[in-house]
Parts: C-alpha cells; structure tokens; sequence
C-alpha cells in the first residue's frame, strides 16, 4: 500500500512530497448532496429573517428554525450566536441548545415543543400528563416529573400550583353549597350585571432586584376593568449596629410604613369613587375572597357606608370568583416573553391587564356562573 503526503504552502496551493502540485482531482456528483442542501438552509434561513418574533407570548420555535440553528451549529460548524441569528432565536436560547447539543448529540430538541404545545393545550395538565404525552410522542422516550416541572419553570415561565386537599372536602362543599344558595338563588346578585370583584395578586419575574416584584389591585366587573393600581415595594434600609456595645444596645421600636389591610382599604375607597361616577352602578355588589385582610369589619363598613354591599366568597373558591381567571390571563401575559428595553415589570402588568377584552371578561364571567350548579350539586370544583 502507498502512502502519500500533501501539504499547504502557505500560498493556497496543496503540493506533494516532492513539491510538486497535487494531481487535481474533481468529483462530479455529490454523494451527500451538501451543496443542494447548504442552499436550501440559506434559503430557509433568509425567510426565517424575514419572520418578527411575536412578544405576546413565550417564543414557541418552528422545526424550520431548530434545522437551521442545527445545520449551521453542528455541521457547519458555526459559533454559537451566528447559528442562533441564522435560526432567528434568542441568543440564550441558541446558547441552551449548544451547550445541550455538545453534550448529549443523541438530544431531540423536537421534544421542548412538543411539551410547550402540550400545556398550550392542556394548561390544567399535570406534570406527570406532561411525561405520559411525551412517551407516546417519542419512542423510548424516559424523564423524571421534577425534569418536566424544571422545564415549565424556566422554559415556559410557569408555575404549577398544588391543589389543597380541603379544596373539595365535604364541609367546604357544604359551604358552597349554602353560600350559592343564599346568594345566587335567593336575592338579586347577578355576577353579569351587578357584581364588581376585587382583589390582589404579587407578581415576581424571577428576578433578584427588588425592584422587579409588584403587588397589583384590580377591580373588575363582566363588562369592564374598573381600577387597576400597582404597588411599589418599599426599599430595603440599611441596619445600623451600635459598635462595640451592640450586645447591650436595646432594641429600636420597629416602625410601620403601613400595613396591607391600610393598602387594600385605600384602594377599595378609590374603587368607589370611580364607581360612583356611574349612578347606575350605585348599590352593586363588592365581591371579594375570604382573605383575612379582605374580611375586616373596616372594610365592610367602608363599602355599606357608600351605599353597596359586601359579599364573601366561600374559602377554597377560586372558581367562583371572576378575578382569579383574570389574574390567570395576565399573568401569562406577563410572564411568557422577556422584557423589552423599553418595558419593566409595572409596565408590562398596565399593558397586560388594559389588552383583556370585553369578550374575555364575559366569557370568565359566565365560567364562574356556570359553577353555580356543581356548588348547588355539591360537586368538587
């Protein structure tokens, strides 16, 4: 067997051991088709350029994006970030995908859209559907329920939320039960044309700043937002130590820059004087959760002093209670797409909770009148 050496003259010519040219030599067809197929992920690429990514929710990448990223990173070669702008995803996640793809080549990157699809679907799905859809979508497929419950965390921005087990226990079904009875069928509350509900939610991006975490009040009706106010945490203040005697040193008289029933009892005061621009809207009902800040004697006094009344849905109803499916669609407004230069987490919950529509809020609306007969049924909800 011979054996030949060639080498590069530094010129751009390849030479053999004598230093003569190398025989040229030219294959006519392409066995692997490479040049057809490096021009069809041009192509693709170049329409993919064309393509703005949508910052209403969670970037949900096409297959056509996950080829191109893989044609360029894997068998072009190509560093990580011009493989991710030749795909058109973010840059953090072209970096998730190298890393993943160095370290386990076999890894389907098919399988985190098929996931995102499924809870898009299915968003009361559990985490171990979650594991069964993927078994039966892909082959030999194997995965823990805590992998899935790290994706839905940070790849989609989710939160799963146990269900209590006094939930659906019998005294609370009696609870309902009698609360539905006195009020949705024995007097004139009607959820679609009398009913204001308000509450509270806390929204924290995952972020370390203090910045970045708010407390929203919002009151709402089946027709409309009526208020909707978000509250700036108090900064942190740095703790003095008296020196050497800090042992001996008494304790400071901890002071109150107000409490959470203070914040909720202003709120529920401004919520009245937008809604008594609207005669017609004098005497509505003021619904709101069993929460304990909520059930203050103040606050219902405060309410039936201004001429309206004050209602308390049964504990471990959020079915019941119109503004927990609001909260639900903003939130995943929020939370499913990063933050533009421009936006900030304030921002971001004014923008989400102004975009929920009439038609959203009469059809949520109608999803809590519709639980009625289950409490009257006592049936879990």
């Amino acid at each position: 067997m011979n054996s030949n050496f060639f080498y590069e003259d530094g010129q751009g010519k390849i030479l053999d051991e004598q230093g003569n040219d190398a025989i040229k030599w030219e294959e006519e067809v392409d066995p692997y088709n490479l040049e057809e197929l490096d021009v069809q992920m041009e192509e693709l690429a170049e329409e993919l350029s064309q393509t703005e990514a949508s910052g209403k929710k969670y970037n949900a990448y096409s297959d056509s994006q996950k080829s191109v990223f893989y044609y360029f990173n894997r068998i072009k070669l190509w560093k990580t970030a011009p493989s991710g702008r030749k795909a058109n995803i973010e840059p953090r996640t072209a970096q998730i995908w190298a890393k993943r793809l160095r370290k386990d080549p076999s890894w389907n990157i098919y399988e985190k859209q098929t996931n995102k699809s499924f809870f898009d679907n299915y968003p009361q799905a559990t985490r171990q559907n979650a594991v069964e859809s993927l078994t039966e979508a892909f082959e030999g497929f194997s995965l823990k329920e805590t992998a899935v419950g790290n994706f839905i965390l940070h790849e989609c921005n989710l939160t799963m939320k146990r269900v209590t087990l006094q939930r659906n226990s019998p005294e609370n079904l009696e609870v309902r039960y009698k609360w539905t009875n006195e009020w949705a069928i024995n007097s004139d509350m009607n959820y679609l044309e009398n009913c204001v509900f308000v509450d509270e939610a806390g929204f924290n991006i995952n972020m370390s700043s203090f910045n970045e975490r708010r407390t929203s009040n919002c009151a709402i009706t089946a027709k409309d937002v009526i208020a909707l106010e978000i509250r700036e945490p108090l900064k942190p203040k740095k703790i003095k130590i008296a020196g050497g005697r800090k042992r001996k040193a008494p304790a400071g008289k901890k002071t109150t820059k107000g409490t959470v029933i203070g914040h909720y009892m202003r709120f529920i005061s401004k919520t009245l004087d937008e809604m008594e621009k609207f005669p017609e809207m004098k005497g509505f009902y003021i619904v709101m959760d069993n929460a304990l800040i909520h059930t203050s004697q103040d606050i219902t006094t405060i309410i039936e002093a201004r001429g309206y009344k004050a209602i308390y849905l049964p504990p471990y109803s959020p079915e019941l209670n119109l503004i927990e499916n609001f909260w639900s669609i903003v939130k995943g407004a929020v939370k499913r797409s990063q933050f533009q230069d421009t936006e900030d987490l304030k921002t971001r919950i004014t923008e989400a909770g102004r975009s929920v529509s009439r038609k959203a809020l009469h059809n949520i609306a109608n999803h809590s009148v519709n639980n009625f007969q289950k409490c009257l049924n006592k049936e879990p909800l």
